[in-house]
């Protein structure tokens, strides 16, 4: 049997470590952001819950998305690409309520066509890490959160072969907690299994402290996002600091926006946007897949539609 995406996406990040290699990983928002991302070479990207609720519903990464909204979105962009060549690691956020939601996100995730899923210790319903009253809930729980969804994905496993790798986030610097407190959790969820130890909101400094913490046979990531005053740490700097995945969570939406912005404005104020600011026609037909069944309908142009003459009724 071939390899699952979670066999593929650890012997990636297996051989980035042994690489000292650190994987760029830009987030996802719908099938067609998934397939650039995929055209464009990159081997794993993620579905970000922020960039799904502000492209899928125009609200804001507050708890207001569903488990099956993301779901649906998930299963749509796994549809979409080769899962043998970028690999998609979705955003779980908390697992959406208590111990059966985590199992039943694993199990839907894994289904879906994922590679991994991310869990988070923020109470439920969870905030964007970069907004205010992000609230995490006692260690004890946090543990036990991440204990439930290993203990889930490893009971998929043995009955039904899926798989999952799981990236185990906590937030509590953006809560306001401590550093000591930051490396406490990632110890834990490392020591209980975790696939990759994921901490928000550290400084390059503090995440060289979680990494060297940590030891070298735990992957870890890093998540950046283009703000005023920040300076992003290159992928070679990541490397350096020992992460293995660097998430760019909302530039493709945010790159997505700016150009939608700029071809309303142009035709708002009476004139068009320019040729260079818009996807070639033929391109954009065959990004979405028209040349690939032209040539399908062509090869089996004998095969009438339903309910035509000579149709099965």
């Amino acid at each position: 049997p071939h390899p699952t995406p979670a066999a593929r996406l650890r012997t990636l990040l297996d051989d980035a470590r042994e690489a000292s290699r650190c994987e760029v990983m830009p987030a996802c928002h719908d099938a067609l952001s998934a397939r650039l991302i995929e055209r464009a070479g990159f081997r794993v990207a993620f579905m970000s819950g922020f960039a799904v609720s502000a492209s899928g519903l125009a609200l804001p990464d507050a708890g207001l998305i569903s488990y099956g909204e993301q779901l649906s979105v998930g299963q749509n962009i796994c549809a979409a690409i080769d899962t043998r060549r970028l690999l998609v690691i979705g955003d779980g956020d908390t697992g959406f309520g208590g111990s059966g939601n985590v199992r039943r996100t694993i199990e839907g995730y894994a289904k879906a066509g994922f590679a991994g899923v991310s869990i988070e210790d923020q109470v439920y319903p969870k905030r964007c890490a970069y907004s205010g009253g992000v609230a995490v809930v006692p260690r004890e729980e946090a543990v036990a959160r991440v204990r439930c969804a290993i203990a889930a994905r490893d009971e998929m496993r043995r009955r039904s072969g899926l798989d999952l790798v799981l990236v185990a986030r906590t937030d509590c610097r953006r809560a306001e907690e401590d550093l000591d407190e930051v490396l406490w959790r990632c110890r834990a969820f490392a020591a209980l299994g975790a696939d990759v130890v994921y901490a928000e909101g550290l400084a390059p400094d503090e995440l060289r402290r979680l990494c060297v913490s940590l030891g070298p046979t735990v992957h870890t990531m890093l998540a950046q996002v283009e703000r005023p005053g920040v300076t992003l740490i290159s992928q070679t700097e990541a490397a350096a600091l020992g992460c293995r995945l660097s998430l760019f969570g909302l530039t493709v939406l945010s790159a997505a926006v700016s150009a939608m912005t700029r071809a309303l404005e142009a035709m708002a104020s009476g004139g068009h946007p320019s040729t260079g600011a818009l996807c070639d026609f033929g391109e954009l037909k065959a990004l979405v897949g028209f040349d690939a069944l032209d040539a399908w309908e062509e090869e089996h142009q004998a095969c009438p539609a339903a309910g035509q003459d000579g149709a099965a009724e």
